[in-house]
Order: C-alpha cells, then sequence, then structure tokens
C-alpha cells in the first residue's frame, strides 16, 4: 500500500534526460503506470522563435506532429500503460492549472538547474509549478 494514496502523478517532459528520469520516478512512485500522466507543452506557433520566425505553421498540424513525437518518446522509453496529453501555451502555468483541473495528487519535475543569465533567459518552469500548483510537487535536482 502507497503511503501516498496519489491518484494522479503528472509529469512535465521537454524530452531531455532529466526529464527520462523523472518519468522512471514517477513510475516507481504510482501504483500502476496509468496513473502517471507525462505532460508536454509546446508554444503556440503565434509566437515567434528564432526557428519559426520564417516559416508559416498551422496550429493543429503542431498539435498533431508534437502529439506523435511524444508518443515515440514514450515508446522509445518503453512505458507501457502511461497516459499522455499535449497542451499550449507558457509550461509552467499550463502545468499548474491541468494539474488543477484533473485534481493531481502529485506533480514530479526535473528542474535542469540552470542559472545566471542562461536561467534569466530560459525563466524556471519548476518555479512556476511549484508557486502556481495546488497540489504536492516533487522537483528532482540533476
Amino acid at each position: 500500500m502507497n503511503l501516498l494514496q496519489i491518484n494522479t502523478i503528472i509529469v512535465p517532459v521537454d524530452f531531455s534526460e532529466e526529464c527520462t528520469d523523472a518519468v522512471q520516478s514517477a513510475l516507481e512512485l504510482a501504483e500502476s503506470p496509468q496513473k502517471v500522466t507525462v505532460v508536454h507543452v509546446k508554444y503556440p506557433v503565434n509566437y515567434v522563435t528564432a526557428g519559426t520566425a520564417f516559416v508559416q505553421l498551422d496550429e493543429e498540424r503542431h498539435q498533431k506532429e508534437v502529439e506523435a513525437y511524444l508518443q515515440q518518446y514514450i515508446q522509445k522509453h518503453n512505458w507501457q500503460g502511461i497516459n499522455s496529453v499535449v497542451l499550449s501555451g507558457d509550461p509552467g502555468s499550463e502545468i499548474a492549472e491541468y494539474a488543477r483541473k484533473i485534481n493531481a495528487g502529485l506533480v514530479v519535475i526535473s528542474s535542469h538547474g540552470y542559472h545566471g543569465f542562461k536561467r534569466f533567459m530560459l525563466g524556471s518552469v519548476a518555479e512556476r509549478v511549484i508557486r502556481f500548483t495546488t497540489c504536492p510537487t516533487l522537483v528532482l535536482k540533476r
């Protein structure tokens, strides 16, 4: 019997190695893989970034491509039975809102450990999730 009695564990992923470790940790904590939901938050196509500044993207097509990539990521790591969802928007806010919406019992998130200029430029998704989510959050440091 699990002492925490967690109904759903959310694991945000950005396809990095640290996120792979977070999913593995969530699977160890969960009573079954069906209680783990891997969440990827993509930026909407109307966000202009260096890689998309000159490319016309269709939101629906982009959503389907990211969902397909997430499924490949799950299959690559042989995570049988886990759930997945792709959201669009600001990662920290979307993860916290999704956790609230499904009444998650725990968020397991990896921290990339950025500091200085890199953290200033990239922000900290883990920090925003901790600040805005209403359920317990486990941050795994690299």
